[in-house]
């Protein structure tokens, strides 16, 4: 990506056709609507993909890991993991961010999800999802709304045995972040001093 401030957002897709678009409002209660058609574009440009994955802007991967991590995965069309939260409940009070109506959402407690932050599917099952989406009335959180359609199609998420996301920051640590696969709530700045101490850092032995 040029660091140019006169490259305009129409300029780069022209450029380097990397942008997906569409027209709706980037608020925070339309996240399903981007998640959707993220699924969407899946389904229609990339619809032979093994895995899926959708993460958040400030989220650090540790591809290299991811890509380990997956090659030893069983074959299965059933794979969603990420940070799991299992039997959480519909929120009813004031803090608006994490309110819920009973018109929107009419139960008590929200079927098992991972959090937007970073979750993985295999590529089938997100076709399965993508389809799913077209009969389910979207609900302002995108993590719930795709467990949801998950619940749905009987699927269950799978917890890796060892902790690989991490939902907050966690201070950077060589030996950490070789193991992790996602951390949630890093700078732009960071990931790329991250990336830096990582690759410049491979003689380092993690027990």
């Amino acid at each position: 990506m040029l660091h140019s401030a006169a490259l305009s957002v129409e300029d780069e897709s022209i450029l380097y056709g990397d942008i997906i678009s569409q027209d709706f409002m980037d608020t925070y209660n339309n996240l399903t609507l981007k998640t959707i058609m993220a699924f969407r574009w899946v389904a229609e440009f990339c619809p032979n993909a093994r895995f899926v994955m959708k993460t958040d802007s400030d989220v650090f991967i540790n591809t290299g890991n991811l890509v380990k991590f997956l090659l030893k995965l069983n074959s299965s069309e059933t794979i969603f993991t990420g940070y799991p939260f299992i039997g959480s409940f519909a929120y009813r009070g004031f803090y608006k961010k994490t309110y819920i109506s009973y018109d929107e959402y009419p139960f008590s407690f929200y079927p098992p999800y991972c959090s937007g932050m970073g979750y993985i599917l295999d590529g089938n099952l997100a076709l399965r999802v993508y389809e799913m989406m077209s009969h389910i009335k979207p609900i302002k959180f995108e993590d719930v709304y795709v467990g949801i359609c998950l619940n749905i199609l009987k699927v269950n998420v799978f917890i890796p045995e060892e902790q690989r996301f991490f939902l907050y920051k966690i201070n950077f640590d060589i030996c950490k972040y070789r193991h992790l696969i996602a951390v949630h709530g890093i700078k732009p700045r960071e990931m790329i001093q991250f990336w830096q101490d990582l690759s410049s850092n491979t003689s380092v032995t993690c027990l």
